[in-house]
Parts: structure tokens; C-alpha cells; sequence
């Protein structure tokens, strides 16, 4: 039987303020990985109050959907409700572009798309020096 090789889909990538945060998505996601992403955003609301975060999306492969029911899940969507300022998707399928527009307006946070080849200007706009 040949072994599989797994990698995390799921990875935080490194920035250069604390109260930035930022992910990559690259496969399936899984209830794992959402819930230690959920984890390090709950530290960094107690650690910061508000704080922003950038995810490429490189690869997307969906997710586990019982994580989509889960309680952490719905608390997590809560949290950043409230504790972000702003959120960049870079890159990612066209359905999430036309997610970010449509319900974008809905949210207190100020959140924007960006296509992967304008990731340079999205760490510009999620560090603040971007256009507002």
C-alpha cells in the first residue's frame, strides 16, 4: 500500500505587524485546520482587540462541511465580526470575488478582494498604506 503524502492546507504565513494576520489556503481545509486558525484569531482579539488578516487562496479545495455547523465555527465568524478592521481575500475562485462584493457592504469591517496578481497591493491596503 503506498502511503500518502498530506500537507496542511491551512497555513499562517508570517507578517511584519503583530496585529496582522495572515493565511494561506492551498487544498481542502480541514476541521483541524479551521479550528487552530479560530485559535490563533481568538488570541490575537484578546492580545489586540481589533486586528486585520489577508488569506491567499491559492489551491481551493473546499472544506470539511461539518466544520461549516460547527459551534466553533459560528463563534469564530462572530469574533471576527467584531474584532477585525479590515479582511483581504487574495486570489480564490470567482464566486468568492463576488461573495466579498456582494456581502462586503454588510459587514462593520472594511474588506476587499484582490486577484493574485495584486497581492503586492493588498498587503499595501491590509497594512494601511493602500488607498483607503
Amino acid at each position: 500500500m503506498t502511503e500518502k503524502l498530506v500537507h496542511p492546507a491551512l497555513t499562517q504565513i508570517e507578517t511584519e505587524r503583530d496585529d496582522v494576520y495572515a493565511f494561506e489556503i492551498d487544498g481542502h481545509v480541514s476541521q483541524e485546520e479551521m479550528d487552530g486558525a479560530y485559535k490563533i484569531l481568538e488570541n490575537a482579539y484578546e492580545k489586540h482587540g481589533k486586528i486585520n488578516l489577508l488569506v491567499r487562496l491559492g489551491r481551493y479545495d473546499g472544506f470539511d462541511w461539518s466544520a461549516l455547523f460547527s459551534e466553533k465555527t459560528y463563534v469564530g465568524k462572530y469574533q471576527a465580526i467584531r474584532h477585525m478592521r479590515r479582511y483581504a481575500l487574495v486570489g480564490g475562485p470567482t464566486w468568492a470575488a463576488n461573495a466579498i462584493g456582494f456581502f462586503g457592504p454588510l459587514f462593520r469591517m472594511d474588506v476587499r478582494h484582490f486577484e493574485l496578481d495584486d497581492e503586492t497591493e493588498a498587503w499595501k491596503w491590509i497594512y494601511g498604506n493602500g488607498e483607503d
